[in-house]
C-alpha cells in the first residue's frame, strides 16, 4: 500500500505531465544499490547489483527518463540484480524500493565499444598492429595487444606497433583490448588470422634499365609480391629523388616506364624505394642502375658506335656490343666507349645496341641506333676483263671486281657496246651482284663488237669505264685465207694466236699456233670445207678468247683433156674427166650436128670413143658434164674434145 501511495503522490507533484520527469535528478542521502565490480565495460557487459538497504527493489537497467508506471508500463522494469548490454551507450539504472519510507536510487553504467585497429602482416615475419585515433579509442585510456598465446604489449596511446614473430609459427590471431585506467575491460573485435610474410625487401633490385629512343627510360624490377615500389631518379650525379607514381607488385617482375626524363640528352641513374606498406619497417633502397645512351655514325665505309663511360664504377663489369642483334667482334669491352665497324655494306642498314653488365647481374641497355652506311670512294676499273665467242654465235663478257672500292655483297656491273668499231658506246644492260653478261643480240659471224665495263659499288659511287675488248672476228680476205680483227679481247694486249680447224662433222682437225699474226693460209687438200676458229690467249696469262666460226671451202676441181686416142694401146684410150670432191656426174657427148652419140651417168668412167660398138670417126665432138661436189654444189663444164687414132 506505501509504494502504490508513493505513486500516486509522485503523480500528483508533476501535475500529469510523465515526459519531463527525471527521478534521478535528487539522489537519495542513503543510496539504496550498489554496482557490484566496474561500472565502465565493453560489449557485451554484464553488469551486477546489490542492494545496501531496503526491500521489495525493482530495477530499470536502462532509464530513460519519466514516472514508474511509464517503466512499468513499458515493461523496462525487472527484479534482476543482473543485466547484459549488448551496445555501446551510457545507460542509468534506477533503483525502486522502500527502505521504511519509498526510495529512489540512480547509479550510471558506461558501455564502450571495442577499440578500433587493424593488423596486417609485414616482411621479414612481422605484424604491424595501428590503433586509430577515433570515437572508438577515445575512450580509453590504455590498450593491450596480444600478440601471441602469453605475449602482451600494454599501450597508454594509439599509434603503430609491430611485433616480430620470428620462426615459431606461420599465422598469428592478434587482439587488442582497451583499458580505463589501469584496468583492462578485455573486449576486442574479432581476430583475423593472418599469413606470416616471410619476403625480404632487401632482394628488391632493379634487373635492367632500357634507354628507349624518345628518351624515356624502361625500368625492369624484381621484388617479393606485395611490396610498394617507387622508382627514384638522379639526373646528372644530382639528389635521388621519387618520380610519380608507384606500383604494389602482384608478381614478383614488373616493368615501370618513366617517361618525364629524357635520358638522352642528360645522364640519369634510378633505383627503387621499396616498402611492405609498414610504418615500422623502413623503406630500403635498391641497387643504382643509370641510362646508356649510345650514338653511331656512318662514316667512309665503317661505322662508328660510341657511348659514355659507365658513372658507377663500382658496380661496373663490361660493355657489350651487337649489330643487327649479333655480338660484333664476340668479345666484351671493359675499357673502351668506342666501336668501328669496318664489316658494312654500303647502303645496308645495321642497327646497333650496347649492354653494360653490372654486378650482381643486372643490365644498363641502350636504345637500338640504326644507320645505313655510306661511302665517299669511288671504285677503281675492274680489274680484269674479256670476251668470247660462245659456240651458239652469242657474246659473253666477263670482269672481275675492281682492285679497290668493291662491295662484294650489293653492287652493279655495266655494260656498254658500240659496233663497227664506231668509238660510240652505248649502255646495254645493268645487272645486280653479277659480273659476266651474254649478249644474245649481235651476230659475231658478221662482224666484231667491242664493250666497255663498269662497276657501281652499294653506295651508288661507279666506276670509270675500262678500256675497250672486242671480239675476235674471223672471216676471209681472199679464197685462200682466213683472216681476224686486231683489236684485243682482254685488258692487256693478245700474246699470242692459234689456228684451230675441225672437219666437216665439226671435229677437231689440227690446231696451227700462228703466233701473233692476224692472217692464215690453210694447205689442206684432202677436205672440202673446213671449219676454223682463232683462240688468242691474254699476256701475262690472264685468260683466252675465241672467235666466231669460219668455214672455208674449196671448190671442186675437175680436169677434162682436149684429145684422146682409142686406138688401143692403153694410152689415153678413154675420154674421162679427172676430178676432186666430186660427189656425183653426168656425161653427154653429141656429134657436131647435136645428136647424141653417148651419155653416163658417172662421167669419171669415161668414153671410149664407140657408138653402139662400133668405132667412132676420127674428129671433134662436143660434150656436156654436170657435177656434183661433196658439198652438194651444182655446176656444168661444157666443151669440144679430138678424137685421133
Amino acid at each position: 500500500m506505501r509504494i502504490y501511495l508513493l505513486l500516486a503522490l509522485l503523480v500528483l507533484s508533476i501535475g500529469g505531465s510523465y515526459a519531463q520527469v527525471d527521478l534521478c535528478l535528487n539522489p537519495p542521502a542513503q543510496p539504496g544499490f550498489n554496482i557490484v565490480g566496474p561500472a565502465v565495460g565493453c560489449t557485451p557487459f554484464e553488469v551486477k547489483v546489490e542492494k545496501t538497504v531496503g526491500e521489495n527493489y525493482i530495477y530499470v537497467y536502462d532509464y530513460k527518463g519519466g514516472t514508474i508506471p511509464q517503466s512499468i508500463a513499458r515493461g523496462d522494469t525487472t527484479k534482476a540484480t543482473t543485466f547484459k548490454y549488448t551496445k555501446p551507450g551510457t545507460y542509468k539504472i534506477l533503483q525502486y524500493g522502500s527502505n521504511g519510507a519509498g526510495s529512489i536510487t540512480c547509479k550510471t553504467v558506461e558501455v564502450l565499444p571495442p577499440p578500433n585497429y587493424t593488423a596486417k602482416a609485414c616482411s621479414n615475419r612481422k605484424v604491424e598492429v595501428i590503433i586509430p585515433k577515433d570515437s572508438t579509442t577515445q575512450r580509453y585510456d590504455s590498450f593491450t595487444i596480444e600478440w601471441e598465446t602469453g605475449v602482451k604489449e600494454t599501450v597508454t596511446s594509439t599509434g603503430t606497433y609491430s611485433h616480430d614473430y620470428g620462426a615459431t609459427t606461420n599465422v598469428a590471431s592478434v587482439f587488442v583490448t582497451g583499458g580505463i585506467g589501469v584496468q583492462s575491460l578485455g573486449c576486442s573485435l574479432p581476430a583475423t588470422p593472418i599469413v606470416l610474410n616471410s619476403t625480404d625487401l632487401s632482394t628488391t633490385s632493379i634487373r635492367r634499365v632500357t634507354l628507349n629512343n624518345d628518351g624515356s627510360v624502361a625500368v625492369l624490377i624484381r621484388a617479393p609480391v606485395g611490396t610498394t615500389t617507387a622508382v627514384q631518379a638522379s639526373q646528372n650525379n644530382g639528389t635521388f629523388t621519387g618520380l610519380p607514381g608507384q606500383i604494389t607488385l602482384t608478381r614478383d617482375t614488373a616493368t615501370i616506364t618513366v617517361r618525364d626524363v629524357n635520358a638522352l640528352k642528360d645522364t640519369y641513374c634510378f633505383r627503387l624505394n621499396t616498402n611492405d606498406g609498414c610504418a615500422n619497417n623502413a623503406a630500403l633502397t635498391s641497387n643504382v642502375v643509370c641510362a646508356t645512351p649510345l650514338e653511331v655514325k656512318a662514316e667512309n665505309r665503317q661505322n662508328v658506335a660510341a657511348w659514355k663511360e659507365y658513372p658507377n664504377a663500382a658496380d661496373f663489369q663490361n660493355y657489350r656490343i651487337t649489330r643487327n642483334l649479333v655480338s660484333l667482334g664476340g668479345a666484351s669491352l671493359r675499357t673502351n666507349t668506342t666501336q668501328t665497324d669496318a664489316n658494312v655494306t654500303c647502303g645496308e642498314q645495321y642497327c646497333y645496341q650496347v649492354t653494360v653488365q653490372l654486378a650482381g647481374g643486372a643490365e644498363s641497355v641502350s636504345p637500338s641506333v640504326c644507320v645505313k652506311a655510306i661511302s665517299t670512294e669511288f671504285p677503281s676499273v675492274v680489274q680484269n676483263a674479256f670476251v668470247t665467242v660462245e659456240d651458239e654465235g652469242k657474246i659473253n663478257i666477263f670482269s672481275t671486281p675492281p682492285a679497290s672500292g668493291a662491295t662484294p655483297a650489293k653492287f652493279k656491273t655495266i655494260f656498254f657496246r658500240t659496233e663497227n668499231g664506231s668509238g660510240d658506246f652505248k649502255e646495254i644492260v645493268s645487272l645486280d651482284n653479277a659480273l659476266s653478261y651474254v649478249d644474245n643480240a649481235v651476230n659475231p659471224t658478221q662482224q666484231s663488237y667491242c664493250y666497255r665495263i663498269a662497276y657501281e659499288n652499294s653506295c651508288g659511287n661507279r666506276s670509270q669505264p675500262s678500256d675497250p675488248i672486242c671480239s675476235i672476228y674471223l672471216s676471209s680476205k681472199s679464197g685462200s685465207t682466213v683472216d681476224w680483227t686486231p683489236e684485243t679481247p682482254f685488258l692487256v694486249p693478245v700474246n699470242r694466236y692459234q689456228l684451230e680447224i675441225l672437219d666437216e662433222q665439226g671435229n677437231p682437225y689440227d690446231q696451227i699456233p700462228v703466233g701473233a699474226n692476224t692472217s692464215y693460209s690453210p694447205n689442206v687438200s684432202d677436205q672440202q670445207l673446213f671449219r676454223y676458229r682463232i683462240l688468242g690467249f691474254a699476256q701475262g696469262g690472264g685468260g683466252n678468247s675465241y672467235s666466231n666460226y669460219y668455214v672455208f671451202k674449196k671448190n671442186a676441181l675437175l680436169f677434162i683433156p682436149d684429145a684422146f686416142s682409142p686406138n688401143g694401146d692403153n694410152v689415153n684410150d678413154i675420154f674421162a674427166p679427172k676430178g676432186q670432191f666430186v660427189d656425183k656426174s653426168r656425161m653427154i657427148v653429141y656429134n657436131r650436128w647435136g645428136q647424141v652419140l653417148f651419155e653416163t651417168s658417172n662421167a669419171l668412167e669415161g668414153w671410149d670413143g664407140t657408138i653402139n660398138g662400133q668405132p667412132a670417126v676420127e674428129g671433134t665432138y662436143v660434150f656436156r658434164i654436170e657435177i656434183t661436189d661433196s658439198l652438194g654444189a651444182n655446176f656444168v663444164k661444157t666443151g669440144t674434145v679430138l678424137l685421133a687414132r
